[in-house]
């Protein structure tokens, strides 16, 4: 008997890295069944969130397979990933509740500064937060795009499920699709650094998150 009935963890999962792997592998150990929510379900093609959310899905399951501890839904943003409210929170157990009939018991997240405006005091009555330190995995999925960009497979995958580093050439390829990171590429020019890479994205990123919180 496991200590939880039903795990959720939201993410964008884009894509599906050790960090990620970790956060799921704690539900599945804790809970009898693990919701995983993909998050900006609705956008794809973009700096953010580069991958479709059915690319995200396959990658998902190539890594847990058929395991029927593991149910996975899509989540589209109220607003955009930046809005981050108590609505938010009722809205991602709302969903939940419409995915399970009834509310997770166990909530699992990385100790990310965006995830602690999720839920209020009386959103998360009956249940337990589990907060996994990002710092176990120093690792994001921005640098690991970054990896990919710069076609450096043997960085990238340190930080992969070893069941998909034989994708790394078809999730290149989908990267490459995207035109703000072929724009992005090309600033690059001949500093193929990670730290060239880091600086060159975190300008658009700035010019996105003002962009979207204007929208909002």
């Amino acid at each position: 008997m496991k200590k939880y009935k039903l795990g959720m963890i939201c993410g964008r999962f884009g894509h599906i890295h050790n960090g990620h792997k970790l956060i799921i592998d704690t539900g599945i150990e804790l809970c009898e069944k693990v919701l995983l929510l993909i998050g900006s379900s609705q956008e794809s093609h973009t700096l953010r969130n580069p991958f479709i959310a059915d690319f995200r899905e396959e990658l998902i399951k190539k890594v847990y397979g058929d395991n029927q501890n593991i149910k996975i839904a899509k989540l589209q943003d109220l607003t955009n990933e930046y809005d981050i409210t108590h609505d938010w929170g009722q809205y991602v157990i709302d969903k939940t509740i419409e995915y399970e009939g009834n509310k997770a018991d166990l909530i699992i997240t990385g100790n990310d500064e965006m995830r602690k405006g999720w839920f209020s005091e009386e959103q998360m009555k009956g249940v337990t937060e589990l907060s996994i330190d990002r710092e176990k995995i120093k690792i994001s999925a921005t640098e690991l795009r970054g990896y990919i960009l710069l076609n450096n497979k043997e960085e990238w995958k340190k930080y992969i499920p070893k069941e998909i580093i034989t994708e790394f050439e078809e999730i290149r390829h989908h990267l490459l699709e995207v035109e703000i990171y072929q724009k992005i590429l090309k600033e690059i020019g001949e500093d193929k650094t990670i730290e060239n890479y880091k600086k060159i994205y975190e300008k658009y990123e700035i010019e996105d998150k003002e962009r979207k919180i204007r929208n909002i």
